[in-house]
């Protein structure tokens, strides 16, 4: 699994990096970078463990007038009762669908959207490989100096494959908020 994990990761980055080539070539291409400070807090964990993602990183650009691709990364510390260590690493996609229609491709993105996204992560404490589905309903909050702000929630499932062979599914909730500019 962890072959699979590192060669989606991979294939991921080379296409935001195709895209970013793609895009520096015309005049008019837009850009978002931001962070998305994050907690995770699992049913399974013991009273006072979390993890904390320390490279928040966001990305994400429009596809047409209507949809963006934004990718976030995880790679999440964890703060456990007996040892802290890193625990989670892997990533965020989602296809933001924005209700009001832009008049160019290439503006910031804003207004009320809804998105199906995927998550792929590994838990290196627990031992075991996540892959997430959800549909994530929000609002981008732009300012007038390309700055934005992102509200919204995600509901949706996860499936966990253990290293022991055993698999299960469980709920999935987030709250994002993410903050950066349009470049």
């Amino acid at each position: 699994m962890k072959t699979k994990l590192r060669t989606v990761i991979l294939l991921v980055f080379v296409y935001l990096f195709s895209i970013n080539c793609i895009s520096a070539q015309r005049k008019s291409s837009v850009n978002f970078i931001g962070l998305n400070p994050s907690i995770t807090y699992e049913p399974f964990y013991e009273k006072g463990e979390l993890d904390i993602n320390v490279f928040p990183l966001v990305y994400q650009t429009p596809l047409s007038k209507r949809i963006d691709i934004r990718v976030s990364s995880i790679v999440n510390y964890g703060i456990r009762n007996t040892n802290n260590s890193f625990s989670h690493l892997g990533f965020q996609t989602a296809l933001p669908i924005f209700f009001k229609l832009k008049e160019e491709k290439n503006l910031p993105s804003g207004g009320l959207f809804i998105a199906p996204g995927f998550g792929v992560t590994r838990n290196l404490i627990e031992k075991h490989s996540n892959v997430g589905l959800w549909v994530e309903p929000g609002y981008n909050l732009l300012f007038d100096d390309n700055f934005a702000i992102s509200f919204s929630a995600q509901f949706g499932a996860t499936h966990f494959w253990y290293d022991n062979g055993d698999t299960k599914w469980g709920n999935h909730f987030g709250i994002k908020i993410i903050i950066g500019m349009w470049f």
